[in-house]
């Protein structure tokens, strides 16, 4: 069984979550930009076979201007999860040009959606 990792807060820079599975918990890493900001430190849920919950202190290093994302990898630096921080002055502007992105791509995705209905008719 892989591992699955439960977001369950964030809260003052520091990520609780709920690790699922079987065996001992592999070691989290917390990773930004290529570098390792961190670990998650298991413990085990009492009274719940393979449940740990794991913590971790993302720092202060992710609050920079511009998106930044923290990844959560485990075994075979599998990606468990994702934090992703937006601050600074641009950050209106990056939220909207995302949303703009966002919509463009709806709208070619209705697009090829309605051709392929059609086109079955």
């Amino acid at each position: 069984m892989d591992w699955v990792l439960h977001r369950v807060s964030l809260l003052s820079g520091q990520y609780r979550g709920l690790l699922v599975g079987t065996g001992d918990p592999p070691a989290l890493r917390m990773i930004l930009d290529g570098d390792v900001l961190g670990h998650l430190t298991p413990a085990p849920v009492d009274g719940a076979d393979g449940q740990w919950q794991v913590d971790g202190d993302l720092g202060t290093a992710v609050l920079s201007e511009g998106t930044r994302t923290v990844l959560i990898v485990g075994p075979n630096e599998a990606v468990l999860d994702s934090v992703t921080i937006i601050a600074g002055l641009d950050a209106p502007v990056d939220m909207r040009a995302e949303l703009d992105a966002l919509r463009a791509e709806v709208a070619l995705l209705k697009a090829a959606f309605r051709r392929h209905v059609f086109s079955q008719e």
